[in-house]
Formats: C-alpha cells, structure tokens, sequence
C-alpha cells in the first residue's frame, strides 16, 4: 500500500495532469451511476445504458424533487477529463 501511494505521489509530482484526468473520468462515472440508480430506485426501466438516461433524469426531475446539477455536470467532468488525459499523455516526461 506505501509503494502504492508513493507511486501516486511521483506521477502526481511529474504530470498532475493525467491524474486529474482520471479523476475528472472517475467523477463523470460516478454522476451517470448516480442518475441511472435514482431513475431505477423510481421505477423506471432501461433496456441499455445511453445518453437518454440523463435527459429523461432531467424530465422527471422536477416530479420528484431532485437537483439537477449531477446530469448538468456529467458532460463537462467527462469532456475536462478526456482532454486533461491526453494533454498530459503527451506532455509525460521522458
């Protein structure tokens, strides 16, 4: 675990950038499971995981008083994630 954190720690002090690229990735994640386990929990049915879980999550929000900002913040937390990951995969030291 030690060797672990230490590693983090050195890819966090030569290029930050791809490690808050996943994080940013993470976080998108974590919002879309978020959104689909509340559309669930309430009853609603998917046949497959899509981009329509989330405008349908804004739909029927208002019905059941939930905040809106975790579908708002999906896109952006994936799109400043993708673009953090690939800026710092190619600015990796040699």
């Amino acid at each position: 675990m030690q060797e672990n954190l230490r590693m983090i720690a050195e890819m966090l002090r030569h290029d930050p950038a791809v490690v808050l690229g996943f994080v940013f990735i993470g976080i998108q994640g974590v919002l879309f499971a978020h959104v689909q386990l509340k559309l669930t929990r309430a009853g609603y049915k998917f046949r497959w995981i899509s981009w329509n879980t989330v405008l349908e999550y804004l739909r029927v929000r208002a019905k059941h008083g939930w905040l809106p900002w975790p579908a708002y913040l999906i896109w952006p937390c994936l799109i400043a994630g993708a673009a953090l990951l690939v800026f710092g995969l190619f600015h990796l030291p040699d």
